[in-house]
């Protein structure tokens, strides 16, 4: 999941404090003292740092990762929330972690950082910890909506899609306006168990705040077709150009209203849907993405946290499978106990 969000540079007046004004004592600051304020250390480290954000933000992971192991002053707060956002992306949890722990202790992170932090936690398997922390930054409602979003999804990645739609509620209630708010909430209210019928009833209402949103329309084709209704769902289908179809990121989906499309008697269509269906089968996938209308990839902030947790739990399967390997197999700089 990558946050993106201002950097300390662009105005956070809690981390930058406006230096006293030398001409308001009555005293000329001296060419020498601007140079070497100029060229301290620390200006140095914060000429760094605000590098390091641009490549950040450029998505170059790697390169800021590099650039902010130049940083003279290692134990910087702001070094080690960009670090912890930069490790979280490069999808190393436990060293996010680590540097956003350390943050923390030097001074109060931001909100987004702390949701990169629960987001770490869920991907340890610290459960709780990361319930808690989602529930400390949701409870208050003073988060924006996108931010809550990513609580939301965080939730549901932990396998709390209750809370997760309450999360999104809170959002409705403070601003009506949110489509992604009311098709998320819809989705979780299917993992919770509850009726389709509400599913497809904030579906809509996500629909017509955003009528243009290809994901959220094939959703609702997709979920009509589950329901066994598929003149409503080729009329929804048949508000899309052909060339949406391209946008469409949900293979479960397309292959669920090919199947519709030749029940209703359009096989191009259906074939398209198809060619596109086996444009996006590829082997790199190995996560299951679920909405409630049965995964579009990019519907909803959860599916990016879900691979997140996914990707993390290969990782611990694989690192154990090394380590039965050279129990199984011992080497001299290994020795069996």
């Amino acid at each position: 999941m990558g946050f993106r969000f201002q950097s300390d540079h662009e105005g956070d007046s809690q981390s930058h404090q406006t230096p006293p004004d030398p001409s308001a004592s009555g005293v000329p600051a001296s060419s020498s003292t601007a140079s070497k304020a100029a060229g301290s250390p620390v200006a140095a480290d914060q000429t760094v740092i605000d590098a390091a954000w641009d490549l950040y933000f450029r998505g170059e992971l790697a390169a800021a990762a590099d650039l902010l192991g130049t940083i003279v002053d290692p134990t910087h707060g702001d070094r080690l929330q960009l670090l912890g956002l930069v490790l979280h992306d490069l999808g190393q949890p436990y060293e996010a972690a680590d540097a956003i722990e350390q943050a923390s202790l030097i001074r109060p992170v931001r909100d987004e950082v702390r949701i990169a932090l629960a987001s770490c936690y869920a991907q340890l398997r610290r459960i709780d910890l990361a319930r808690e922390l989602y529930l400390q930054l949701a409870l208050p409602r003073k988060l924006p909506a996108p931010l809550m979003l990513q609580v939301a999804a965080g939730l549901e990645a932990i396998d709390s899609p209750q809370l997760a739609m309450q999360v999104c509620q809170w959002i409705t209630e403070q601003d009506e306006s949110v489509a992604q708010a009311y098709y998320d909430m819809g989705f979780y209210s299917a993992r919770s168990g509850h009726p389709l019928y509400l599913t497809e009833a904030l579906t809509h209402r996500a629909l017509q705040l955003d009528p243009a949103n290809v994901h959220y329309r094939i959703g609702l084709v997709s979920l009509l077709v589950q329901l066994d209704r598929d003149n409503e769902a080729y009329q929804a289908f048949a508000k899309l150009a052909p060339s949406d179809i391209a946008k469409v990121t949900c293979v479960s989906c397309l292959g669920r209203i090919a199947d519709m499309l030749d029940r209703q008697g359009h096989p191009p269509l259906s074939s398209a849907c198809r060619t596109q269906a086996d444009r996006l089968r590829v082997p790199k996938r190995t996560t299951a993405n679920v909405d409630p209308l049965n995964d579009p990839l990019n519907a909803s902030p959860a599916d990016v946290a879900r691979a997140d947790v996914a990707r993390a739990d290969v990782a611990r399967a694989d690192v154990a499978r090394a380590d039965a390997a050279r129990a199984d197999h011992p080497t001299d700089s290994e020795p069996s106990q």
